[in-house]
């Protein structure tokens, strides 16, 4: 039911907002000649606009009509920082491996190319913009989809990675194979840490970590020993925020 809500939400925002950027789009074409050439810059910025109008409304619907919170959920007071901080650790190193195995600027996708282009030209309101979306995501999947399923079947063993391994199979059609490992990787993680936690805070703010290294590596080729760093970071950082949850998870 959430995932229907959400996608309609997303369709009908789309649809507004796609036709009043096809009409803005042939007034700039006819009238402002002189921006022609930053055309394809201006279209992706109302995109991040259109894609932040609608996950305001879904924020809006999820937490009005209390289909998920913000809450730290089950984490005890004085365990929070801990979470949080080596949460954000193990999402850095998911961030340094992902973009020593990417290469956008090669790809023969063209839409991927200028996508990331644009990151590039505009590294601030791209990061506020994608870590909005992502949190939004967080809200929807986790604080919603998963915790009815949790709750439905309490079985994370085979619940998580079952979804790690859809939402991975999903991104493998819009990138390369190896990056759908970085994804099934996140999700996995991600699942975990929201059956321990039952609270999105800290899965926000890993994912805020996560764009923050993306954005600012955007455009560089890192060396092979990049991967080194990523497993020292992501590997101690998963386990210790998972142990440092242990005592506290739920029971089946």
């Amino acid at each position: 039911m959430y995932l229907l809500l959400s996608l309609g939400i997303i369709l009908v925002v789309m649809f507004v907002s796609g036709a009043a950027l096809g009409f803005m789009g042939n007034y700039i074409d006819g009238f402002i000649e002189d921006l022609s050439d930053d055309n394809s810059s201006l279209y992706f910025a109302l995109g991040m606009v259109i894609l932040c109008v609608a996950c305001a409304i879904l924020q809006i619907v999820f937490l009005s009509l209390r289909y998920a919170s913000y809450t730290m959920g089950r984490i005890p007071k004085n365990k929070r920082r801990l979470v949080i901080s080596y949460t954000g650790m193990a999402m850095y190193g998911l961030a340094l491996l992902y973009c020593t195995i990417s290469d956008p600027f090669s790809s023969d996708d063209e839409s991927l190319r200028a996508s990331f282009a644009w990151i590039a030209q505009h590294p601030i309101s791209s990061f506020i913009g994608m870590s909005f979306i992502e949190a939004t995501a967080d809200l929807i999947i986790y604080g919603g989809i998963m915790r009815e399923i949790l709750e439905w079947k309490h079985r994370p063993q085979i619940i998580v990675p079952v979804f790690a391994l859809i939402i991975g199979l999903a991104s493998a059609f819009f990138s390369t194979p190896v990056l759908a490992i970085v994804s099934t990787m996140t999700v996995m993680f991600q699942g975990y840490l929201y059956d321990y936690t039952r609270s999105v805070i800290p899965i926000i703010f890993g994912d805020i970590c996560y764009w923050l290294i993306i954005v600012l590596l955007t455009g560089l080729s890192l060396p092979a020993w990049c991967f080194f760093i990523a497993a020292i970071l992501f590997v101690p950082g998963a386990f210790l925020a998972l142990q440092t949850m242990e005592p506290f998870k739920p029971i089946d």
